[in-house]
């Protein structure tokens, strides 16, 4: 941002450790770090690194109401954190904090944005402004009477960033803010924060795993076990491979590219982030002759003669409110890996309550393995289903991770080797094995989403349904995860995963669902699906930029129903003789 030079500093790290209460390591070891006026900084690194604890300092959280020892300063806007309370920084820096469930308390949204302005004493007429400024530039017109706690899960996320924004602060610390939102309300709210910083002169420090935040920022900082090992401008950032994996960041998908035709022998020099960028560097390097569209991969697996999951006629109607599923007709077999898309509030994920029994149709019928689920009780239906919740802390209270674990084996009736042998191999899946007498609520949001996955994988169910499983997870955890369920769709197993991950269900899903509004759109082989661009916007849905950039090279031969990273690889090297 030009200027940025000139500006001052309004947040100041100066070696600052710092131990939680009763912990003998400490959380963040001797970090230096400066924030100019006007700078919008996105923070990286692996989960549970430190990115929240840090700036949790910055509005005095850390150390005032969590405790701790805390060691070095932090200047914010020239009030030093150890000195001023948290409602004095409060009117300096926003925080959006990164479960949105944790700052919703008012009964409708309208009077959950305005309790900040309220509190600043603003004039009514400003507060009401405010108010519908943050719910138009959020997406939530229209919800100003809803209560926040029957809104889904990124719903709940847009009203958490609505309610910091009306405040306005000269700081707004964002901690994961689009982790539950679709392709395009991601987009909408990086938009939204760009032109908040450049018509009001808002600081951000956003935490973030997604490549948008690196191509919005105007600095990333990566952490690695509660230090800084690297910062700078992105492009430069990521083209330091070594830091970029050390930090276990998920490294954006053009980046991606760029890294695997280096390995491949065509070095091509400067490392962009963008599809543009990537366009004018690869087409000088492509000839036009053309190359036929790859062939739509059908299903590899034999279908079963009788699906393990149908539905017929499926209606849903919440009591006192509107229709949310209407006319779902769906069949799914064993050994599927189908992945369910669409935008917030599509229906995904009340879509899937009805697969375990949690939720009854209104109209029509739901029939998995066999059993209908209105007359099944949900304890047999978790026996053969198993659900990873979008928010794991729903499904938690046992007092270790590994009780938690065991408490499924052990109501099968199973004997306590047994019960042992899943619990050791369902920790060692998902990288929790040190954490086993850990409580679940001491994990960061990443690692409790791994103990819900394990939690269920240790019920060995022949159908598993992930509600967004990845969420907050870095670049090694996606991939444990990943290649964990991939292995499991190997064994036989029935995989249906809700993901706002587009570059996962192009790598892994070979089916996918689009819901809108409650009603399917498109389902189909994935690369079929999303060999449909225009209808998939209506539901909201971005394609991968891997999968944008096929489109624009598709005039140089390149086939324009490229779905990953690796083909496209294969691709550029083939035209270019490599």
């Amino acid at each position: 941002m030009e200027g940025l030079g000139l500006a001052k500093d309004v947040i100041v790290v100066d070696k600052l450790t710092y131990y939680y209460p009763h912990s003998e390591e400490p959380a963040l070891k001797g970090i230096n770090l400066k924030v100019k006026q006007g700078e919008i900084v996105t923070i990286m690194g692996h989960t549970g690194c430190g990115k929240s604890t840090l700036c949790l300092t910055f509005n005095g959280v850390i150390p005032h109401a969590i405790g701790g020892d805390l060691e070095g300063k932090v200047v914010i806007d020239g009030l030093d954190v150890m000195e001023h309370d948290i409602p004095e920084l409060a009117r300096r820096v926003g925080m959006v904090f990164q479960d949105p469930e944790t700052q919703l308390f008012s009964v409708t949204v309208k009077s959950e944005v305005a309790f900040g302005p309220e509190n600043l004493m603003l004039p009514r007429e400003e507060i009401i402004e405010r108010v519908y400024w943050a719910l138009e530039a959020t997406r939530l017109k229209g919800y100003e009477e809803r209560a926040p706690t029957k809104l889904s899960g990124g719903e709940k996320q847009q009203v958490a960033l609505a309610a910091a924004m009306a405040m306005r602060p000269k700081i707004l610390v964002l901690d994961e803010p689009t982790s539950e939102l679709d392709p395009v309300g991601t987009r909408k709210i990086f938009s939204l924060i760009k032109e908040l910083n450049k018509r009001y002169g808002i600081t951000f420090v956003i935490i973030e795993h997604k490549e948008e935040a690196v191509r919005l920022s105007d600095r990333i900082i990566l952490m690695k076990d509660g230090k800084v090992i690297g910062e700078g401008r992105p492009p430069r950032v990521f083209s330091e491979i070594d830091s970029v994996k050390e930090s276990r960041v998920r490294v954006p998908q053009i980046s991606q590219l760029f890294y695997k035709l280096k390995e491949r022998g065509l070095d091509i020099g400067r490392l962009p982030l963008s599809t543009e960028e990537a366009y004018h560097i690869l087409k000088d390097l492509l000839n036009k002759e053309k190359a036929e569209d790859l062939p739509v991969e059908a299903s590899k697996r034999d279908i079963e003669s009788q699906p393990v999951i149908k539905t017929k006629d499926l209606f849903f109607q919440y009591k006192n409110g509107p229709v949310a599923l209407k006319r779902i007709n769906l069949e799914v077999y064993q050994g599927e890996f189908t992945a369910i898309i669409g935008q917030n509030g599509a229906g995904k994920t009340t879509l899937a309550k009805h697969f375990n029994g949690l939720l009854k149709p209104t109209k029509g019928d739901v029939i998995i393995d066999g059993m209908n689920t209105k007359d099944a009780l949900i304890t047999d239906l978790a026996k053969t289903v198993g659900f990873v919740f979008q928010n794991p802390d729903h499904q938690f209270f046992s007092f270790t991770v590994e009780e938690e674990v065991a408490f499924g084996p052990r109501n099968l009736g199973l004997s306590e080797e047994e019960v042992k042998s899943r619990v050791d191999e369902a920790l060692r899946m998902v990288g929790l094995e040190q954490m086993r007498n850990r409580h679940p609520f001491t994990l960061s949001r990443g690692q409790r989403q791994r103990l819900a996955v394990a939690s269920v994988l240790a019920m060995h169910p022949k159908i598993i349904v992930l509600d967004e499983p990845t969420t907050g997870q870095d670049e090694v955890a996606i991939n444990q995860i990943m290649t964990l369920v991939n292995k499991l769709r190997e064994e036989g197993r029935t995989i249906l995963m809700i993901t706002h991950d587009m570059s996962i269900v192009t790598k892994y899903a070979e089916r996918t669902i689009v819901l809108c509004q409650g009603e399917v759109l498109l389902d189909g082989p994935t690369r079929e699906v999303f060999s449909h661009p225009e209808i998939l916007e209506k539901s909201h849905i971005d394609i991968p930029p891997i999968m944008k950039l096929a489109r624009m090279l598709s005039e140089y031969g390149i086939p324009s129903n490229v779905l990953t990273v690796e083909e496209m690889c294969d691709m550029i090297m083939r035209k270019a003789g490599g």
